[in-house]
């Protein structure tokens, strides 16, 4: 289903699953697309310029009934709304001529379906579809940018393993370490002990065992061990 979505869409698609996972949702809705997009950051940097990352995550969250949280490991399906909205995303890449979908094809899509609780935020803050969707012809986004999701580190530290080195739990979890320790404190990495570690679309997913304010998170790519993002909570930093 995802042949054609490029690595920052992929990578949208993943997040949008895990704020389900962590909001207590039983299926991938449009406001879970629109928190991943916003974990990705590039694309509503653009449009969104003016606004902050908090936030946009406080009114989306405040859209959604918060419940016990799901296990990560379980696979959640799109509802409709958020089928449809893919399938609008391909219809957007088709018509601006592009051969993947990228996460701007993916803003389109929510943009298309108007009544989804995503694209109510989107409206309010002053996206239109056509305004969007005529920018990107005139000024598509850049092959391969990824952004900086906001709130979150990238790391290309010297410390990480090499290409393909990420094979195991342990490796996982000394990584999370290593990006932790500069950001929050050896006292708190050590109340994050035991580590959980599980590991769904080649992403290794490491969580602290600290209450769930305090608890810590990193996203990992198995293949080359790069940091996709890591905070703290519920996904705040």
């Amino acid at each position: 289903m995802f042949e054609r979505y490029t690595e920052s869409a992929r990578r949208v698609i993943f997040f949008a699953r895990y704020e389900v996972s962590q909001l207590g949702g039983t299926a991938i809705e449009s406001e879970h697309l629109l928190l991943g997009l916003l974990r990705d950051g590039a694309v509503l940097d653009r449009f969104l310029r003016d606004a902050a990352s908090n936030d946009l995550r406080d009114e989306i969250t405040g859209r959604t009934t918060v419940k016990e949280r799901v296990a990560t490991s379980v696979d959640l399906p799109l509802s409709n709304e958020s089928r449809r909205i893919l399938g609008y995303a391909a219809e957007e890449a088709e018509r601006l001529k592009s051969p993947q979908i990228g996460p701007e094809h993916l803003l389109l899509g929510i943009l298309r379906e108007e009544e989804s609780a995503a694209a109510q935020v989107l409206s309010g803050r002053g996206l239109k579809l056509n305004v969007v969707r005529e920018e990107l012809a005139r000024a598509p986004m850049p092959q391969g940018s990824t952004g900086t999701p906001p709130g979150f580190v990238l790391s290309d530290s010297p410390v990480l393993p090499n290409v393909g080195a990420v094979r195991d739990p342990e490796t996982a979890k000394r990584i999370a370490e290593i990006v932790w320790l500069p950001l929050y404190g050896a006292e708190l990495v050590e109340k994050q002990k035991p580590l959980q570690v599980e590991q769904k679309f080649n992403v290794w997913i490491v969580s602290g065992s600290a209450a769930s304010e305090s608890a810590l998170f990193v996203f990992i790519l198995q293949a080359d061990g790069r940091v996709l993002s890591t905070g703290r909570g519920s996904g705040k930093p």
